[in-house]
């Protein structure tokens, strides 16, 4: 596993309950948060590369791509 991948999946690790919270708001049903939430994964990696480090990893810059 290279840098890159452990860096995201240590913001996962820390993040997936605050992530999963904001896409239940967005649907309020279940099944439709657990879809959001793997987009909201998908996204993540794909803004991984954009991250500039002006905020923290945690949980503003990803609650913003989550919902992106």
């Amino acid at each position: 596993m290279n840098e890159k991948e452990k860096n995201f999946e240590r913001l996962v690790q820390e993040q997936k309950s605050t992530i999963y919270a904001v896409c239940y708001m967005f649907s309020s049903d279940e099944d439709e948060a657990a879809d959001l939430f793997q987009e909201s994964l998908m996204n993540l990696w794909k803004g991984f590369d954009g991250f500039e480090g002006r905020s923290s990893l945690a949980p503003s810059w990803a609650c913003l791509w989550a919902v992106a």
